[in-house]
């Protein structure tokens, strides 16, 4: 995409705020073009100028998404003492991000794992940007596993890369069971369970 001017930037981010915010409340095959438009106060001339279709719309979110999650992440686990305390704050982003959610009403879940259930079958370019993204995060974590080792805040013996997939997984698994139960309790419950296997080894 050419450069654009800042109403041009502008425009397009209210389309992808529109589209992320209607995607993660009531899904991606539920929400049509039409209401994405109305959302975001845009003609349809507006949004094929800047997305060739609905799929390309869904991967920009995910990237825009993606880029806003990890800044305030980021900006958070600058506050880490050590590696594992920076983990533990990573982790605890999570935890805040689905708190949030029950306050405003509505456990929605993870935005990544909602489009990965309904997308990943259908749209290959989804799942692709999907998976990029998880093993983005997979690799943060096993990053700061693999320098808690070093500290010797962590067993030698642990599996980095294994230690972060189960992380990974328990976190999106636990997502799942309180957006099921729209009460923030399964993912309360594995962080907790996480920072204490990872204190006692």
């Amino acid at each position: 995409m050419p450069t654009l001017s800042d109403k041009a930037t502008a425009t397009r981010l209210k389309i992808l705020q529109a589209a992320g915010k209607l995607f993660f409340k009531h899904g991606y095959t539920a929400t049509g073009l039409d209401r994405i438009i109305k959302e975001a106060g845009i003609t349809k001339g507006n949004f094929y100028y800047y997305f060739k279709s609905k799929e390309a719309l869904a991967i920009a979110v995910l990237e825009w998404h993606f880029e806003k999650t990890t800044t305030e992440t980021k900006a958070i686990m600058q506050h880490g003492k050590t590696p594992l305390d920076t983990l533990f704050l990573a982790l605890d982003s999570i935890l805040s991000r689905e708190q949030e959610q029950y306050d405003d009403g509505n456990i929605c879940g993870c935005f990544y794992g909602n489009l990965t259930l309904e997308m990943s079958i259908n749209s290959d370019s989804v799942r692709h940007k999907v998976h990029e993204i998880f093993s983005q995060y997979r690799g943060l974590f096993s990053q700061l596993l693999e320098q808690a080792k070093d500290q010797q805040e962590i067993a030698e013996s642990i599996d980095a890369d294994a230690t972060a997939e189960l992380i990974l997984s328990m976190a999106e698994g636990a997502l799942i069971l309180d957006k099921a139960r729209q009460q923030p309790v399964a993912l309360p419950r594995a962080i907790n369970f996480l920072k204490t296997y990872l204190k006692r080894n």
